[in-house]
Formats: structure tokens, C-alpha cells, sequence
């Protein structure tokens, strides 16, 4: 799959980034995404708040736990997730996670048998730190969130228009707020 290999060459970050929808963010553009949509608060903070899932809150102490990539299967039997509803709203955690730049799709990771041979590889996910080089965040000054949203919407412009980059960035933007 490209994705996986486009994240395992640290060439571009992957995610479900926008609105829920799949997406890659160039090395030069990374570090504007997150002056424009990372909430400035922390898990803990929005958990605390009431504005993260116990779903959302699990994935990232999983992932502090295991300091790796980790996939659907493994969030699934570590969280001893069980019947379609769960799986549902695991996936909308996942969603949620990328939507906040908290966490993106970091390469492949072995999908094992029940034996524990190694069947191929399949999506990982890890925190955004561990997915993109540091380097990526010295690109650009540190900016504003105003000004890293007028960057980003000038640049879809080119590519789209205006009305369909705010559609785009709308679920971002209310995270950003929490």
C-alpha cells in the first residue's frame, strides 16, 4: 500500500486528517496543520473535560504503553473490544484522534495468525510525534492559528475552492477549539 510506504520513508504523514476523510500532508505544509487545527490542550486535558471518548483516551495510553505502531486488531484485542457497536465507535475514536493531529497512520505493522506467523502487513497507528520527523516542525515559523488556516486555504484554493477547504477542515477546526 502507499500510504504504508510513504509513512514507513517518513515522505509524507497520512491520516484520516480531514473531516474523517483520508489524506496526506506534504513535509513542508506539516508543522502549518498543526498551528492550525491541534487543540492546544492535551488528552488528559479534553478527557477531563469531557470532550475525548474513553475510547479516544484508551488508544493513547495504549499507545504510550507499547511505544510502537499498533493496528485495528491490536487496539481491538487489547481493549478486549467485542460486537459491531464497539468496533464502531473504536474506528471513531481512531477517526477522532487524526481529525486532532494526535494521532496519524505510521507505516505497517505484522499482521500475525492465531499461530503467530506473520500473514503480511497491515495499517499502523502511533502519536503524531512518532510519525514524522522532528525536522518537519522547523520548516515553517511558529504561526498563528488564524494565519496557518489562511495559508492552508489559500494553497486549497488552488486546488479546490474556498467553500470545499472549510468543509474539509470544519471538525478540525472545532477540535482546535476545545
Amino acid at each position: 500500500m502507499w500510504r504504508m510506504r510513504a509513512t514507513q520513508e517518513k515522505k509524507l504523514a497520512c491520516g484520516y486528517f480531514f473531516n474523517g476523510k483520508p489524506g496526506y500532508i506534504a513535509p513542508r505544509y506539516f508543522s502549518i496543520f498543526i498551528d492550525a487545527f491541534k487543540p492546544l490542550t492535551t488528552i488528559e486535558e479534553r478527557y477531563e473535560a469531557g470532550k475525548l471518548s474513553k475510547h479516544e483516551r484508551n488508544i493513547w495510553n495504549l499507545l504510550n504503553q507499547h511505544n510502537r505502531p499498533l493496528s485495528v486488531s491490536d487496539f481491538k484485542n487489547k481493549l478486549k473490544i467485542k460486537g459491531i457497536v464497539e468496533q464502531r465507535k473504536l474506528e471513531a475514536a481512531l477517526y477522532q484522534l487524526q481529525t486532532s493531529f494526535d494521532i496519524a497512520i505510521c507505516g505497517g505493522v505484522d499482521s500475525l495468525s492465531k499461530q503467530g506467523e506473520v500473514l503480511g502487513q497491515i495499517l499502523g497507528y502511533d502519536k503524531i510525534a512518532n510519525c514524522v520527523p522532528a525536522e518537519w516542525m522547523k520548516l515553517n515559523p511558529l504561526m498563528k492559528h488564524e494565519e496557518a488556516l489562511e495559508i492552508i486555504y489559500r494553497q486549497a484554493e488552488k486546488i479546490s475552492n474556498r467553500g470545499e477547504a472549510l468543509k474539509a477542515f470544519k471538525k478540525s477546526l472545532k477540535l482546535h477549539k476545545m
